[in-house]
């Protein structure tokens, strides 16, 4: 459904198939080092839609760097 909605690129299914278990899964955080098809700040509202339409959860797409950075600021 992420390449038919064109979210992921469909050449390599590996990034789709990547965020689609996290998705159904109802995991909270997607740790990527793949900036340009799952941390990407401007796919994150198309993923909101595609989601919501097929009942899914939304996972915090993000790298492990920024991750950690938002962790140590609440310490």
């Amino acid at each position: 459904m992420y390449v038919a909605r064109h979210l992921m690129p469909g050449r390599d299914l590996g990034d789709a198939y990547h965020l689609a278990m996290a998705s159904f899964y109802g995991a909270h955080f997607l740790l990527t080092w793949n900036c340009r098809h799952l941390a990407n700040a401007n796919k994150v509202g198309h993923l909101r839609v595609v989601n919501a339409d097929l009942g899914l959860s939304v996972p915090v797409v993000t790298t492990p760097d920024l991750l950690l950075e938002e962790t140590e600021d609440d310490s």
